[in-house]
């Protein structure tokens, strides 16, 4: 199964399950009609709420924090592709051939790294991590040779290309930062639970209130769904935009 259908099977899941649990809420409901006393169905508006407050809460939370990081790991590719510009820029200050080995490097590092951005899907290829130890040791051996006939341009070459290195701990640092697992359940569970009270309410009035509840569980089910996707944007719908990267030069700067 390919991870695009991996995504819509989870959303299906999703909308399966709080599907289930208003239809089991609903014939609980049913069968209480008629054994319920007149308060029972002021205590089920009451639990309603409560849950329903609990779930929009969760939901608040777990959707602003899985949006910042979203927006957090866009913002470090576009940190990253400024690095690499700088430095490339910054390469004009050291002389031949270091200063086009550099660029040629720097060139090579950025098309690998957005090669390597359409296996993130499925999971790293083999030698990943060590290609990319490789190509920061050609980087940083460029530059190193390139300040040794220019002590003066030392600070203003090496530590552009020093960010650049360093940016990939960040991104990797970055990309592991996910809901954790025990939240992700609280927030499922608490949202079938809301569902099912709904329509444990509905079974209790004798009728189904399809459109009123049909909104709700497509609702609460597209808030997990997109909550669960951002918090994943390499593997899901959502994908991460590596223009930044893409539209970088490497071609000497214009005189």
């Amino acid at each position: 199964m390919t991870p695009i259908l991996e995504d819509i099977s989870i959303g299906v899941g999703i909308l399966v399950l709080l599907t289930f649990a208003q239809e089991a809420g609903f014939r609980l409901g049913r069968r209480a009609f008629e054994e319920a006393d007149p308060r029972a169905a002021g205590q089920v508006g009451a639990i309603q709420g409560a849950i329903l407050g609990l779930l929009g809460l969760l939901l608040a939370f777990s959707f602003a924090a899985a949006g910042s990081r979203f927006l957090e790991k866009q913002d470090l590719i576009v940190t990253e592709a400024n690095a690499i510009g700088t430095a490339t820029l910054r390469a004009d200050l050291i002389d031949e051939p270091q200063r086009s080995a550099l660029r040629a490097a720097l060139k090579e590092y950025t098309e690998y790294r957005v090669r390597l951005s359409a296996y993130l899907r499925s999971g790293l290829p083999a030698g990943a991590s060590d290609e990319i130890d490789r190509q920061h040791a050609r980087i940083w051996n460029a530059a190193v040779s390139g300040v040794a006939t220019r002590p003066a341009a030392v600070l203003a070459v090496v530590d552009p290309v020093n960010e650049v290195i360093d940016l990939h701990s960040t991104r990797l640092a970055a990309g592991k930062k996910h809901l954790p697992m025990v939240v992700l359940v609280l927030l499922i569970a608490c949202s079938l639970l809301a569902i099912g009270v709904i329509g444990y309410g509905s079974g209790m009035g004798g009728r189904r209130r399809v459109p009123l509840t049909l909104s709700l569980t497509l609702l609460v089910g597209a808030a997990l769904w997109i909550t669960i996707d951002l918090d994943h944007p390499r593997a899901g719908l959502l994908q991460l935009n590596d223009a930044p990267l893409k539209d970088l030069k490497f071609g000497p700067p214009p005189r």
